[in-house]
């Protein structure tokens, strides 16, 4: 992903993980939601919100946080807007 984007800031990063959010829709009827499924049935700001769906933070027992095992990550799909699902790989 960071390939061709070489600058200062972001070294050498790596992605730790991929979260998907698939938009389903939440009408009965099948053909209205796969209309609402192809429009999305949230913003991408309310997805993205962190602390709200994806919450990350530095676990107490680390001062200087040195690597990605020193926080911790806590998933809420229960602040999943509706007709939304998140997969994670």
């Amino acid at each position: 992903m960071y390939d061709h984007d070489r600058s200062a800031s972001k070294g050498m990063m790596s992605c730790r993980g991929l979260y998907i959010f698939k938009h389903k829709g939440t009408d009965s009827d099948l053909e209205q939601r796969k209309k609402q499924a192809m429009l999305g049935c949230a913003p991408a700001h309310k997805l993205l919100d962190l602390g709200s769906i994806i919450d990350i933070k530095k676990k107490e027992e680390v001062d200087a946080p040195r690597k990605f095992a020193d926080y911790d990550l806590t998933i809420h799909k229960d602040h999943l807007p509706a007709g939304v699902e998140l997969i994670v790989k």
